[in-house]
């Protein structure tokens, strides 16, 4: 089945992005519609990475864990929640 990993990337992280990013700017919304923003934010600004296989998704999770994929991910949702935050659409 063919998937784009960034995008289980970014699920996977979003909720603790969301936790950091709150103890900085208290009551940032997390409704579904922002969430789902800033993920289509995120998800517009990083590169895909689709697989086919389980062998291609456990390559392509260590090398996002050794190349700084995830540190990449991150960067990118903070960037969208500063962005959402600032212009909610709900």
């Amino acid at each position: 089945m063919l998937y784009n990993y960034t995008e289980t990337a970014v699920l996977h992280l979003i909720d603790s992005v969301y936790n950091e990013f709150k103890k900085r700017i208290p009551g940032v919304c997390t409704c579904e519609r922002c969430r789902q923003d800033v993920m289509a934010i995120a998800l517009n600004n990083l590169p895909p990475h689709y697989i086919v296989t389980e062998t291609g998704k456990i390559i392509t999770q260590v090398n996002f864990d050794l190349l700084g994929g995830k540190v990449l991910i991150i960067t990118q949702l903070m960037k969208a929640m500063d962005k959402v935050h600032l212009n909610p659409r709900h």
